[in-house]
């Protein structure tokens, strides 16, 4: 199955072609601001780079969030269009999952990807390696990083990634001292996107573009404006 991945949802914006759990193309970008021109700019170089059309593309994969509530918007209105325009399928996947996919290999036995949240929050769970797959054991959620790294502090090792990480590294170390592994990795996640979606789109998992929705974790600002005014 041929997968278009793409993901906005930090300021390292990627997209990637995917088929059969192999990479066949992925452009990145670094964004210090908007999505909105970088990523169809990617979008058009992927394409042409692999040879591919958009009418061969046979399912969708978007990172849903978390992360900012800008780029992951920009992130779902584009594969909303997508979708609509080649009535395709469209496989929602968490930021957090792809990120820790990235550290799955030998000798790695807990995860967490953090990805920074502002307002002095993180998004970030914890996954438990099982093969090649993941395991919750703290479910992702918008936390306070020093509550969050309490959740740790009974834990052996803890191999970390995301923006958080860089956010946070001096008070990761501070609080789970050598348990902490940092290891240097790029942000860019539509390859793990793309392969997340195409097994879930063979499940019969994908959604129309109807039905995608963000993942958050918390209210936007916006929300929290209005919600203000109502109180």
């Amino acid at each position: 199955m041929l997968i278009l991945a793409i993901d906005t949802t930090t300021r390292f914006g990627s997209v990637a072609l995917v088929s059969s759990g192999n990479i066949l193309a992925e452009v990145n970008y670094a964004s210090p601001s908007s999505h909105s021109r970088q990523v169809f700019r990617a979008m058009d170089e992927l394409l042409g780079v692999a040879g591919i059309k958009v009418s061969e593309i046979e399912g969708l994969a978007v990172a849903a969030g978390p992360g900012s509530f800008t780029g992951i918007r920009i992130g779902l209105s584009l594969t909303k269009a997508l979708a609509l325009a080649s009535e395709k399928l469209v496989a929602p996947v968490s930021s957090l999952e792809a990120l820790a996919r990235k550290l799955i290999f030998p000798g790695v036995e807990l995860i967490s990807p953090v990805i920074d949240a502002r307002k002095g929050e993180i998004f970030a769970c914890t996954y438990l390696v099982a093969g090649l797959k993941l395991k919750e054991i703290i479910p992702p959620a918008a936390y306070n990083p020093r509550e969050y790294l309490k959740l740790l502090s009974d834990k052996p090792q803890v191999y970390f990634i995301g923006t958080g990480v860089d956010l946070y590294r001096l008070l990761i170390w501070e609080i789970l001292k050598e348990r902490a592994r940092f290891v240097e990795r790029t942000y860019f996640i539509a390859a793990e996107v793309g392969k997340l979606g195409e097994k879930l789109l063979e499940k019969g998992q994908g959604v129309s573009p109807a039905q995608l929705e963000p993942i958050y974790y918390r209210k936007s600002q916006a929300e929290e404006k209005k919600a203000e005014k109502t109180e």
